[in-house]
This record gives structure tokens, sequence and C-alpha cells, in this order.
């Protein structure tokens, strides 16, 4: 896959398109609907018969939001050190991701706006390690502000995902927000007077969208007292504990085994998969190919309608569906 530059801004992006997690929790799998009345009476049950593929490899758009103030140039060169083992643990997951960097001022020009050319960097590359090396190496600024969860909701903005960032959000990927700063944030010039809760908000209801986790992990100061390198990051913590995304201690020499439980994290396969109708209760068959599922291995939501399995289905296997629909007027 060839690797994209910035310029022209026509440029395509080739990017790699698989991740459980995307065509997962999403609609990503061809649905294949038939709908047959049996028998010639209207009172005889109408059939419904639909098909998803659950996704051979979950995908995962994972953001990094990499503090730029005075004190961070010896965690900014750990972290570029310990990407590889990030990179190597969701590779072992099987998982389809892509990283992109952007820094926690949201006062300049490049707020929001990924870093690094490419500005996406991903599995197929020839070099990831050193891609996300050159992005994360963001520099230091006595101006700048400690604002991650407002870059990151400026990155993951509709405008800024139309053009600076174009191709970082692909339609079947679940988002992870990494943020690594050794301060709290301070977003409420972007967020409002609570940016952790807007910015958990924010992440529900990209979660509720795409059917797909959006988590945040926090790579900050430890809480409640922080270290003699950094402020306790409790409005990061508070994110991260209410997404269910990881938490590890910037204090840490070891930015090792820091990446290798943000990548931990951020797998999750399909589970839920949208109907297209409402099926009549009791009636719902399922097969994993041809082979049938038990009946206590999966539930019907109404509200939405969608089929929920209690464990993710199996990569790469064909869901098949049979059901009734409600009689008319029932």
């Amino acid at each position: 896959m060839d690797d994209t530059t910035r310029h022209p801004p026509t440029a395509v992006l080739g990017l790699a398109a698989s991740l459980g997690l995307a065509a997962s929790l999403g609609l990503a799998g061809c649905i294949d609907t038939g709908v047959s009345a049996k028998g010639n009476t209207v009172t005889d049950p109408v059939i419904v018969e639909e098909s998803f593929a659950q996704a051979p490899l979950p995908q995962v758009d994972v953001l990094w939001v990499v503090d730029n103030t005075c004190s961070m140039a010896e965690e900014q060169a750990a972290l570029s050190g310990a990407f590889s083992t990030f990179a190597g643990t969701l590779d072992e997951l099987g998982l389809s991701w892509q990283a992109g960097v952007v820094t926690t001022d949201v006062a300049g020009e490049d707020a929001g706006v990924l870093q690094g050319n490419p500005w996406i960097i991903h599995a197929d590359m020839a070099d990831p390690a050193a891609a996300f090396a050159q992005a994360a190496d963001v520099g230091t600024d006595p101006a700048a502000t400690q604002a991650g969860l407002g870059a990151a909701w400026l990155a993951l903005s509709d405008d800024c995902l139309q053009v600076e960032n174009r191709g970082f959000r692909r339609p079947g990927a679940s988002l992870h927000v990494v943020i690594v700063s050794d301060g709290d944030d301070d977003s409420s010039s972007v967020l409002g007077a609570d940016p952790a809760l807007a910015f958990e908000d924010f992440l529900a209801q990209d979660a509720a969208r795409t059917g797909l986790p959006a988590v945040l992990s926090a790579v900050v100061g430890d809480v409640p007292d922080g270290c003699a390198t950094a402020l306790p990051g409790t409005s990061y913590v508070d994110v991260a504990q209410a997404s269910g995304g990881a938490v590890a201690s910037i204090c840490a020499a070891d930015f090792g085994s820091v990446s290798a439980a943000i990548g931990e994290a951020s797998i999750s396969w399909p589970d839920t998969f949208v109907l297209q109708e409402l099926p009549k209760a009791g009636t719902v068959k399922v097969w994993f190919d041809d082979t049938r599922a038990d009946d206590g291995s999966f539930s019907i939501d109404e509200s939405v309608p969608a089929l929920v399995f209690v464990d993710p289905p199996p990569p790469g296997v064909t869901i098949r569906v049979r059901y009734e629909l409600p009689e008319a007027g029932a």
C-alpha cells in the first residue's frame, strides 16, 4: 500500500479496511434480506431471512493526543520508542489499525490537525514505527495549551475530517483516543464548563452512530497525587473510566508495557447486528455458516431492532437469521 502524502490535497488515501471492531457492531457485513409469504392466505406468517458477514479482522482508528508543553520532551521520545510495541500488540491481536497524532494545543493554527507526512500511520507501511516517531515529534511550546479533550474533539469534527484529517476515520472502525500528558485537561474554551462530561457524551454519540466502541485511554499523572514529573490527570482518568479505556501512569519508565495495555484495550469484536424488521417473539433462529446457534446465545434489542450476541460470533463466519414478522395489528 502506498504511503499517503499531504500534498496535493486531492491525494487518495489507500488505507487498509478490516478490523472486527469495525465491521462489527456496525452493519458492516453484507445483508441479504428476503421476505416471502407462506401459503395463499393473509393469515399465514411472513418469513424474513437475513445474512451478515462477520469481519475477519476488527478495525480500530487510534488518535494519539500528545502534550506539547515544555515539560514533555522526554515523554515524547519515550512514546516514539515504544510505538513498535503498541503496533506489535495490535498486529498480534489480529486488528486492522491505523493511527494519527495531534497535540494538546487548541490555540494554534494547527489545533486538531494530524501531524506528520504521511499523517495517517497504518500496518501496511514499510516502517510504521518510523512514521509514528516523526509524527509524534511534536516539539515543545511554552505557549501551548494542555487541552487534550478539546484537541481530540477538534480532530474528529466533521470539518477537520473532511479536509485536513481526511481518511482518518473509517466507516467500519471503532475509535480509540489516547491522551499522553503530564498535566490535567483545560478544554473549557472548546468544550464548555465540564469538558470531561462533554467528551464522554461525544464518545457515546460516536458509538451510537457507528454501532462500534468509542473509548479514551489516558497516559497521565497518577490520581490523586501525581508524581515528581506530572500533575494528576484527573479529568482524563474520569473519561477513560467512563468509556472503558485503559489508564496508565506517565510517571512509569516503561512505555512499552503502557503501549501493550492500550493495544489490548483497542480490540472489540462485533456482537450486534441491526435487523430490517422487528421479529415476532420466539421465532428467531440463527446459524453460524451451517451450524445452528443456541437460542440462549443471543437476544433481540427491540428498540433498534437488532440481534445481540452474548459473545461475538467467530471471525469470518456468515451469520444467517430467520424469523417471522408480527401479525398485522398485533
